[in-house]
């Protein structure tokens, strides 16, 4: 009779366990869907007004500036990271740049500061000061939304289901970016100097209700089921507890740099990063090239760039219900990871055979739709074992820094490149991209390795402390 009772009250707790994780999964979907609206409808808005308001000729030079900009803005989130809870973290990104972003739908209505003035012109300020406060938005999009997601989910979670989170990412970029490029591709000139400021409106609440999605998954999901990687918790409960010196205190911003550099598996995360966007950077400079010169009005050159992501995001999507979860559960967390470095020297050597137009924007399409559908997962997976510090600080400045010193160093290589033939531009930028994605397969094997460890033995990356397994 005690052996049906134990059995049943199993069944019970089994059965409310998945509901709460289901729930959690369902309200980060959720959230990553209604931030990934706004990310799609603002990231073409971001090349279109800085080209036709400063020149696309100048993109190379805010890349290289916007690395300058960026470190301020980690070392302040290094310090919001000590003060600020998790879900917290989540609550300021979304709400700061859901407020900016009303600031800019006025500046750019304003008929001498906004779109109307057709005057392209270094000295637009209005158009560089946008461009950088989208640097700030791409540069920590991932970065917030992933460490809140990584804190709590567990590895099991995030093999199970990570998939169905970014498969709300890529729904929400479909609607976004769909939306977008439907209404403006159907509009007139005119009509356009109106609707790209409402976009930012839009994008504003977008932001403004995935806030409100998180804080609804604080009040549905029992305290219990937000623990993520149960190890990292308990070390963080004891670590609250401590006291901190004026030492730690005062190099608490840097804190991210400092693991980066101490730690090989940090590192070796952080290369990933930087490696991905050293191809892409190269690719998207030869992308608005050709869209700056085929279209002549911010309206023509948005609706380009959202059919862009309206495609890739439709790809993605693909890739996260049939590809993702699948390779996930069959490969495993350790051997998924090589599967996007491996379709990045596939699609290279593509681009290496026949280098047309038509050829560099459908792999570009490739690079990102399998980037955010399958890389971006199984590489957040990485960051399950590791310490808060690392999830959250050490992230920003891999998310962040590293991709802009990516950036920069792919905007220098691609001004470099200048004086050159197209020809030798294409195959030398193609010959650093197959070199760079050669190394980093060699790079995930050790990553993978380490990953694998970190969870068979219940250790904590950054910390010498390990559970016991019973």
């Amino acid at each position: 009779m005690s052996t049906n009772s134990d059995g049943a009250g199993s069944s019970i707790d089994i059965s409310k366990t998945r509901k709460a994780v289901l729930l959690k999964i369902y309200f980060l979907a959720q959230t990553f869907l209604l931030m990934t609206i706004c990310l799609v409808i603002w990231r073409p808005l971001k090349i279109s007004i800085f080209s036709k308001m400063v020149g696309a000729a100048s993109i190379p030079t805010a890349k290289l500036f916007s690395l300058l900009f960026i470190i301020p803005m980690i070392l302040f989130y290094s310090v919001l990271v000590d003060v600020l809870r998790r879900h917290q973290l989540v609550y300021w990104f979304t709400l700061f740049h859901g407020i900016i972003g009303i600031i800019f739908y006025l500046l750019m209505s304003h008929p001498v500061y906004g779109i109307q003035n057709t005057l392209v012109s270094p000295n637009r300020w209005t158009g560089w000061a946008f461009y950088f406060f989208m640097e700030s938005f791409d540069a920590f999009f991932a970065t917030t939304f992933w460490a809140f997601a990584d804190s709590i989910c567990n590895p099991k979670d995030a093999r199970n289901y990570y998939g169905y989170v970014v498969a709300g990412s890529k729904i929400g970029g479909i609607f976004g970016a769909g939306g977008l490029y439907l209404i403006l591709s159907h509009t007139s000139t005119s009509t356009h100097l109106s609707l790209i400021p409402n976009s930012l409106l839009f994008g504003s609440c977008a932001l403004f209700v995935a806030a409100f999605s998180i804080y609804i998954l604080r009040k549905n999901v029992s305290r219990g089921y937000m623990h993520g990687y149960e190890a990292v918790y308990q070390l963080e409960k004891t670590k609250e507890k401590a006291e901190r010196s004026w030492f730690e205190i005062l190099k608490s911003p840097i804190d991210g740099l400092i693991l980066i550099i101490k730690t090989p598996y940090v590192m070796g995360i952080f290369s990933l990063c930087v490696f991905y966007e050293v191809t892409v950077v190269i690719f998207d400079f030869m992308l608005a090239l050709n869209a700056d010169a085929t279209y002549s009005t911010v309206g023509g050159m948005t609706s380009y760039y959202a059919f862009y992501y309206l495609i890739y995001n439709l790809i993605g999507l693909g890739v996260t219900l049939f590809g993702t979860t699948p390779i996930l559960r069959v490969f495993g967390l350790r051997w998924s990871l090589f599967v996007f470095p491996i379709i990045c020297l596939i699609f290279l050597i593509i681009t290496l055979i026949s280098p047309t137009t038509g050829v560099i924007f459908w792999v570009l399409v490739g690079l990102r739709a399998f980037n955010y559908a399958l890389n971006h997962p199984t590489r957040e997976v990485l960051y399950i074992p590791t310490t808060k510090e690392i999830k959250f600080k050490a992230k920003a400045w891999t998310d962040a820094f590293g991709s802009r010193i990516a950036k920069s160093f792919g905007s220098a290589f691609n001004v470099s490149l200048r004086s050159v033939s197209p020809a030798v531009a294409m195959f030398s930028s193609l010959g650093l991209s197959l070199g760079l994605t050669s190394v980093w397969i060699v790079i995930v094997y050790f990553l993978g390795k380490t990953l694998q460890d970190a969870i068979d033995n219940k250790k904590i990356i950054g910390e010498t402390l390990t559970l016991d397994k019973n």
